[in-house]
């Protein structure tokens, strides 16, 4: 039924929801959108049309950093989870890294998206326990505006009866970004992915689609009307937001990103700490040993992992490791 891909006071609540639920997103690779009916017209994916690309860019930054050890060079790249085919072809310093790397490290393996057990998680971790519909949970003003926007963008209401709020918000953003052309399968993780498997390079991952939907269990707690009615009354200025994340992320404007990306989480502390700061930390048992390898790394994960508190970066050199811009 459904496909695997998939990211301040009272003025946070009233213009922030939306943006956290797509900062969410673009924290996980798993992202969740039904399986609605495709434009007549497909976008070539940066695969199928690399070979008609323009010469790639090499701009001054970029989202790239390297840490080199006697023995090796770990690369690390912050990845846009949904991109346009124009976005690419991507920065020569990103291309320069993926060859010089033997290994591929990932958030998750993309290759197990699609199997059965990976569609269980996601059924699991988005049924409701407790026997609510998602028009129970609502005010029949803010369920009507609900269903009215989702039918906009291809999206039955209907199908979400059973599930949990944030599936429903998930689902809403993600669809509407595909909607405008940004998509999981443009993305840069999607993309090295691809490359690896077609170049057989070996392909590593930090953690388990279960473990990220596992952070999921306590999202939808807190007002669940005003969460959904925010969802859905930003909508329309979802694809401004997204086009200056992604400006910033393609220009290596870390201070910019971080202030899109961790602005909606000013009264959440421990939200963001969960879907951020608790999960570099312990990716930082499989990040570290790589550089006692002999062999080169190219490690991808959301941007957002690179920049705000206990980022990726910063956890590194605060073990020793030096940590240099490419």
């Amino acid at each position: 039924m459904f496909n695997i891909r998939f990211m301040s006071g009272s003025t946070l609540l009233q213009q922030g929801l939306t943006r956290m639920a797509l900062m969410v997103m673009l924290a996980l690779t798993v992202a969740c959108s039904d399986s609605a009916p495709k434009a007549r017209k497909q976008s070539p994916s940066p695969a199928q049309s690399e070979a008609t690309q323009p010469q790639a860019p090499r701009p001054p930054k970029v989202f790239l950093w390297q840490v080199k050890s006697p023995r090796n060079t770990v690369y690390i790249l912050g990845s846009i989870h949904l991109l346009k085919p124009s976005d690419y072809p991507l920065a020569q310093q990103i291309n320069e890294a993926y060859d010089n790397a033997e290994k591929l490290v990932l958030e998750v393996d993309l290759g197990d998206l699609k199997s059965s057990q990976a569609q269980s998680i996601v059924l699991d971790k988005a049924t409701a326990k407790d026997g609510k519909t998602l028009q129970d949970r609502l005010t029949p003003q803010t369920y009507e505006l609900a269903k009215t926007k989702a039918s906009e963008i291809g999206l039955p209401i209907e199908a979400f009866s059973g599930f949990e709020p944030w599936f429903f918000s998930l689902s809403l953003v993600t669809l509407k970004l595909q909607r405008l052309d940004f998509k999981p399968e443009n993305g840069v993780d999607q993309y090295f992915f691809n490359k690896a498997t077609q170049d057989k390079k070996e392909i590593l991952a930090l953690e388990t689609i279960e473990d990220q939907f596992n952070l999921f269990d306590n999202f939808s707690q807190g007002n669940q009307e005003k969460y959904i009615r925010q969802t859905i009354e930003e909508l329309d200025t979802l694809e401004t937001s997204f086009k200056k994340i992604v400006g910033a992320w393609k220009v290596g404007d870390e201070k910019t990103l971080e202030s899109l990306m961790f602005e909606s989480f000013n009264d959440y502390p421990d939200l963001e700490d969960q879907i951020f700061g608790t999960r570099n930390r312990k990716w930082m048992t499989t990040l570290e040993p790589l550089l006692q390898k002999e062999e080169d790394y190219l490690v991808i994960v959301g941007a957002g992992h690179l920049v705000g508190k206990d980022n990726v970066l910063q956890l590194l050199q605060a073990k020793g490791h030096r940590v240099q811009r490419r």
